[in-house]
């Protein structure tokens, strides 16, 4: 019983202590992810050009990330979906879940996680068991091109 108790003062002080954080330099050690612990809320991250936008929301619940993800290219179909994976050090690894002309499809995803925001991640894919994987995930090219960068999320 203290226990439990001890639990939901301790949630209680975390979602007081979010509701009025500041802003402070980011002093998390290398290998260290703040994606990977638990939060009150939603992380956003959003990549745009002039003409391209990403984003992506992240919800953590240890060991699992959940949250949902956009693509949305200029003269290419939107597509947008649900993600499910882990943190496997610094590399989001999730299925991202997909419509796209009215169509849901399964795809692998990584981005890797940077002082900056995330690195979307690129290689080599193959379908297993109606989904689209990547053939080598160790091997992924990240590129500093897609960055995405933490951002106020939608209410």
């Amino acid at each position: 019983m203290k226990i439990t108790t001890f639990a939901f003062f301790a949630a209680g002080l975390g979602l007081l202590a979010a509701c009025h954080e500041q802003s402070a330099p980011d002093t998390s050690q290398p290998g260290t992810d703040a994606a990977a612990t638990a939060t009150a809320g939603p992380q956003c991250y959003v990549y745009a050009s002039t003409t391209d936008t990403i984003r992506l929301t992240l919800r953590t619940t240890q060991p699992t990330v959940t949250g949902d993800l956009a693509y949305h290219y200029f003269e290419k179909d939107r597509n947008q979906g649900t993600i499910r994976g882990t943190m496997r050090g610094d590399t989001l690894l999730a299925d991202y879940t997909f419509q796209s002309e009215g169509i849901t499809s399964v795809r692998q995803f990584a981005f890797l996680r940077r002082d900056t925001g995330f690195l979307e991640g690129f290689g080599p894919v193959v379908e297993r068991e109606g989904r689209m994987v990547f053939t080598q995930p160790g091997l992924l090219h990240f590129d500093a091109k897609y960055t995405l960068l933490p951002a106020a999320c939608p209410r």
